[in-house]
């Protein structure tokens, strides 16, 4: 039996689904602990993050036969994860479910998660013989036993303080003696936790404090009855009021960086932004919408593409904006390919930075340290190297 294992993305809901509600009764109840009707079963998956789950899919042929997920948060001041695993029955007993055990730990410590608990029925013998010599901690209650399984020991470099914020959540790191505070703003189909993960313990170990905010309806912030791209400029104004000092520096990715350049209009207190991966200041033009939608895979994400492309809110003015723009793109890049990336950088009168091999999502990717080096020199206004 060939088997492929692979990342599972948006756009993989459906066959997740499909794969859940196929399972038979009691392999369900085994795996979530209780009976789901097929409403909340739809809910499980419309919940997945996948912008920081870990969710990875085992593959025969092209038929998805078995997925581990692992659901990961922030306790304390570190990143956790709560693990949960399933296999079609007709494949079970075949070590699959060994194998997606195995592939979730190696990725969750590539992500810097250092804690997994697991909860499973204890007539659940396969779930027991996969935690069996990895657990530090097992404590059972009724017909459950819950594990806790240590996978790293607490990096303070890696330490991010987290808040809510009149319903927003923000993520934040503290340089030991700052040279200046950051904000960083994601894209429509991320959060906070884009940032959290990586860059921001790494721009706070290099003299710069930040602050990552999930957008309302993004990550653990609640959402607006209607989201729009006028209510996430709001967000993003909120959270830079309710920062201590003024920060002089904002970050921003895809739509994140739309916002950013929303924000900088009129604004002579941010002195430095970085654009990454950026909608123009034009907004998107309409011709490059089936590309977008396709790389959603996600309703909201969608709705808010089309505002862009309709200009919802205004173009920005670059004329309007007094701080020191730099402009960063993927040479990959099919959302916001090379040229726009180059014109937005005309606008503001500076030369793009090109990521070589780097697509759209440069920032969670293996190259997200080559944009933060560009984004590092930029910000402190040096080229030196970091």
């Amino acid at each position: 039996m060939t088997l492929t294992f692979s990342r599972l993305q948006a756009t993989a809901r459906p066959a997740i689904l499909e794969h859940l509600a196929e399972l038979s009764a009691d392999d369900r109840f085994t795996r979530f602990g209780l009976e789901l009707a097929p409403a909340a079963l739809s809910s499980y998956v419309d919940s997945i993050n996948f912008n920081r789950d870990i969710v990875i899919g085992a593959h025969y042929r092209e038929l998805l036969i078995g997925v581990v997920h692992i659901a990961v948060f922030q306790h304390e001041a570190y990143p956790c994860g709560e693990l949960g695993i399933s296999v079609d029955s007709f494949c079970q007993g075949k070590g699959i479910g060994r194998l997606l055990f195995d592939q979730a730990l190696e990725h969750a410590r590539r992500r810097k998660v250092n804690r997994l608990r697991i909860q499973y029925l204890r007539r659940n013998g396969r779930m027991a013989s996969l935690c069996r010599g990895l657990s530090t901690y097992f404590a059972q209650e009724g017909a459950e036993t819950a594990c806790q399984i240590t996978l790293a020991e607490d990096d303070p470099a890696n330490a991010c303080r987290y808040e809510m914020l009149d319903d927003i959540e923000v993520f934040h790191a503290d340089a030991p003696q700052p040279r200046g505070h950051v904000l960083f703003i994601h894209g429509v189909a991320g959060d906070g936790w884009q940032w959290r993960e990586n860059m921001l313990p790494w721009f706070a170990a290099h003299g710069l404090s930040g602050s990552a905010l999930s957008l309302r309806g993004h990550g653990g912030s609640a959402a607006r009855q209607n989201q729009t791209l006028r209510g996430y400029e709001e967000d993003v104004q909120q959270v830079l009021a309710g920062l201590p000092g003024k920060p002089g520096l904002i970050v921003g990715h895809s739509m994140g960086g739309f916002l950013t350049q929303r924000v900088l209009e009129g604004n002579d207190d941010l002195q430095r932004a970085s654009l990454i991966c950026s909608v123009p200041p034009w907004g998107l033009l309409p011709g490059t919408l089936d590309t977008v939608v396709e790389f959603m895979g996600d309703p909201l994400g969608k709705a808010i593409a089309i505002q862009a492309a309709e200009g919802k809110p205004a173009y920005v003015n670059p004329d309007n904006v007094s701080a020191q723009v730099q402009v960063i793109g993927g040479s990959r890049d099919k959302l916001i390919p090379p040229d726009v990336v180059a014109a937005t950088a005309r606008s503001y009168d500076t030369t793009p930075v090109m990521i070589e091999d780097a697509g759209h999502a440069v920032i969670s990717s293996s190259k997200w340290q080559n944009v933060a080096e560009q984004v590092l020199r930029h910000l402190l206004g040096n080229n030196t190297n970091p």
